[in-house]
């Protein structure tokens, strides 16, 4: 989002002020009727919580003058946008809203808040190398600091990691880097045949197929409730 107020490039879940003009992909937003919060109505009946089966090929962005983009793949007839993101060549869960409270607080690594994977690679995988992608792997990936781009070589977060088959796992990551999967098995040797994102925070992709959305149950708004939308 641009801000007029300082010309301002802000990032997702950033305050603005009463009097700030907010354009979004070049877009005005009405962004003080959409902050309004009515702390005794559910939050379901003030914005939009969507979860969504996408499939490979749709690009997890709001610009809509780029191809497969996931608002046209939706086409929600109100302005919504991602929770994080999945590369273009990953399937599988994503969550969408109208909001803003969500994102950052999905995305902090602090909240411990889980994402499940299935991983297929190219060749078997080895007993030890299972073992290095539970206990941490170093990568490299880019992060946005101090609202600049650096590169962070890292160990990642211990993680939870079942063989599924000889060349699969499942990965339950608490952590969200860029392309983090695909950079711990190219640092074993390894390269990433599919990835596909089952779960969320419990939040699974029940009753959807491929490129269907549907809105999030009670159930799984009672599970955002606890784990990303409560006080402090």
């Amino acid at each position: 989002p641009y801000c007029k107020r300082q010309k301002y490039i802000f990032s997702v879940g950033e305050r603005v002020f009463s009097g700030d003009s907010v354009t979004l992909d070049g877009k005005p937003i009405v962004w003080e009727k959409l902050a309004i919060i009515e702390e005794n109505a559910e939050p379901q009946d003030q914005f939009v919580y969507i979860k969504y089966w996408k499939p490979p090929g749709i690009i997890c962005t709001t610009d809509q003058s780029i191809k497969q983009n996931i608002i046209d793949a939706i086409g929600y007839p109100e302005r919504i946008f991602p929770v994080g993101r999945l590369d273009k060549e990953t399937s599988g869960l994503i969550l969408l809203t109208s909001d803003g409270r969500l994102p950052n607080s999905i995305l902090r690594a602090k909240e411990n808040h889980t994402k499940e994977y299935q991983v297929e690679v190219d060749q078997p995988l080895q007993a030890r190398h299972i073992k290095m992608l539970r206990d941490g792997v170093l990568i490299t990936t880019i992060a946005q600091r101090d609202r600049k781009r650096k590169p962070v070589t890292a160990y990642t977060l211990p993680a939870e990691v079942d063989q599924t088959g000889k060349n699969s796992i499942s990965m339950t990551l608490r952590e969200g880097r860029n392309r983090q999967i695909r950079k711990m098995m190219s640092t074993l040797g390894y390269q990433v045949i599919k990835l596909h994102r089952v779960r969320i925070m419990g939040i699974g992709l029940d009753g959807l197929k491929p490129g269907e959305w549907a809105y999030l149950s009670k159930r799984e708004m009672d599970m955002i409730q606890k784990k990303a939308l409560r006080p402090g």
